[in-house]
């Protein structure tokens, strides 16, 4: 066997070796992405707030909690991954709305390129404006206005949150917000709404500062709830037992 043949033998080996390598590497990084776009476990409870204790404290596990499937991401091409909902739950009874909200930290260099802003913004404050917006059909009679969220025939009432808590991981931020339907721009009775079939549609709308101008288009917006999509019941995690109880 040739000196030349032992080398390039060798050298193979090495390049097999570092390929190797190469590839655990990504696993192992695109393994720890994908892990740190999960909630926090300091937010991932619902938030026990006096109604949601009340309600289970009378209900118990028959608290009708539900959510859909829906698109969790922003995906338009002016704010593609910026935000996402992992999580949102609803609880007519009580007309309370569970959500958490996720950006990346890239998000916030992006908004600061999109707005020209000067500098980009510290990722400790509270950078976004998160509210729900209720579509409520004024014309039953008439199907073919509802998927149109600017028509004459949809009112729009918008929630604020009552409660937020936040965690910041090394990658994302999160927000958990609590939203009192009664606290509205105009109380809400979510659960006449649903059985009277008025209710078309929930979307949850971010805006970039702590006062924004809601008659603009929002930054982003997710479709929490359709109306024709089928709701999946929630049950209660020990978690979240063990906060409503404490």
């Amino acid at each position: 066997m040739s000196r030349v043949w032992v080398v390039l033998k060798r050298l193979g080996k090495v390049i097999k070796f570092l390929f190797v390598c190469l590839v655990l590497t990504v696993c192992v990084f695109m393994g720890w992405r994908i892990f740190s776009t999960g909630i926090p476990s300091d937010i991932k409870p619902l938030l026990p707030n006096d109604e949601l204790r009340e309600a289970y404290a009378d209900k118990g596990d028959e608290l009708y909690i539900f959510e859909q499937k829906y698109d969790d991401i922003t995906r338009a091409e002016r704010n593609s991954g910026y935000f996402a909902v992992p999580e949102a739950v609803f609880i007519p009874e009580i007309d309370q709305a569970q959500i958490v909200f996720r950006y990346n930290n890239s998000t916030i260099r992006r908004v600061a390129e999109d707005l020209k802003l000067e500098t980009v913004p510290d990722r400790e404050q509270d950078l976004f404006d998160v509210s729900l917006v209720f579509y409520v059909d004024l014309t039953p009679d008439n199907p073919n206005d509802n998927d149109d969220v600017n028509s004459e025939g949809l009112k729009k009432i918008r929630v604020k949150p009552t409660e937020k808590i936040c965690e910041r991981t090394t990658l994302y931020n999160f927000y958990r917000y609590s939203f009192d339907f009664e606290n509205a721009e105009e109380p809400i009775d979510m659960s006449q709404l649903m059985e009277d079939g008025l209710l078309i549609a929930v979307h949850a709308e971010f805006y970039y500062g702590s006062e924004p101008d809601y008659t603009e288009t929002p930054y982003g917006a997710l479709n929490l709830y359709y109306h024709l999509r089928s709701n999946y019941d929630v049950k209660m995690s020990a978690k979240d037992k063990k906060a409503l109880e404490e």
